[in-house]
């Protein structure tokens, strides 16, 4: 087969809007890891919040989870890379979003941690099905690298945020690169470790699987899967996906309503070895 690893991010691309998986999907990526291919799935989620889609699609490789901080197995929960946000830039990240009307999500260890309970906190737990402990102040709380914080709000003051963190940043020379700053929805900005993406972790993966990428095909939809879809050799952005994925993309597929994924799937993934590329 001419790809041999398919890497799918799961919320907008392989769930639907009610957050299920299509029938169409399952089949397509079944057939795809009976005939040899190796399944990962590619999100910003943590590992309990994947795991039921995991699990449903059966995938067969380490999961990216973090949107790229960590490479993780499924069932033995086995940690083959990970990378942390530096405790410094967390910190800082804290104590600006105190200025700012936004709900953090504080991600260390294996846990989810948060100031209150706030709509926003509830809307993202029901989201991901997880449950993150109530600690207060989150910058009094943290004494560790977390792996990644994610900013909840409006874009006007996620992005309001953002331009001052990186002011303040620079104003401070705080050491080693800049933390990745990332959209992941429109209500969605990730604080990630610096040099964190998802092509970064597929690359790795790649590595230790020992597939070379341009036998790996990648779906998505949003700004956080702009690296994995470029670093991958076939990168597919689903019928619904930002328009700035879409035009980088080297294919674009049905929507996640329509099942798009499995379609390119069929088409392409599963064609005779030779087979077309979009």
């Amino acid at each position: 087969m001419r790809y041999r690893l398919i890497a799918a991010d799961v919320d907008g691309t392989l769930v639907d809007d009610r957050r299920q998986i299509p029938p169409a999907v399952r089949e397509a990526l079944a057939e795809a890891c009976a005939a040899g291919c190796r399944l990962t799935l590619a999100t910003g989620r943590m590992y309990p919040s994947v795991l039921p889609f995991a699990e449903a699609v059966g995938t067969n490789a380490p999961l990216i989870l973090y949107n790229g901080a960590a490479l993780v197995e499924r069932g033995s929960r086995r940690v083959t890379f990970r990378r942390c946000l530096p405790l410094a830039d967390a910190r800082l990240a804290l104590t600006l979003l105190k200025d700012f009307p936004l709900h953090v999500n504080l991600y260390a260890g294996e846990d989810l941690y948060i100031e209150r309970v706030t709509p926003a906190a509830t809307e993202s737990m029901v989201k991901d099905g997880v449950t993150a402990e109530v600690v207060g102040d989150l910058v009094a709380f943290l004494r560790e690298d977390p792996v990644k914080l994610l900013c909840i709000g409006e874009p006007a003051d996620l992005e309001a945020f953002r331009l001052a963190f990186l002011e303040e940043r620079a104003r401070r020379r705080l050491p080693g690169d800049q933390p990745h700053l990332v959209r992941s929805e429109e209500t969605y900005l990730e604080v990630l470790p610096p040099g964190v993406n998802k092509g970064v972790a597929l690359t790795e993966l790649a590595r230790q699987l020992a597939i070379p990428l341009e036998a790996v095909a990648a779906f998505g939809d949003n700004l956080n899967d702009l690296e994995m879809l470029e670093a991958a050799g076939l990168g597919v952005a689903v019928g619904n996906a930002h328009p700035d994925l879409k035009a980088r993309a080297d294919l674009v597929a049905g929507t996640n309503n329509e099942g798009g994924v499995a379609a390119v799937i069929r088409e392409v993934v599963l064609a005779d070895a030779g087979g077309r590329r979009g």
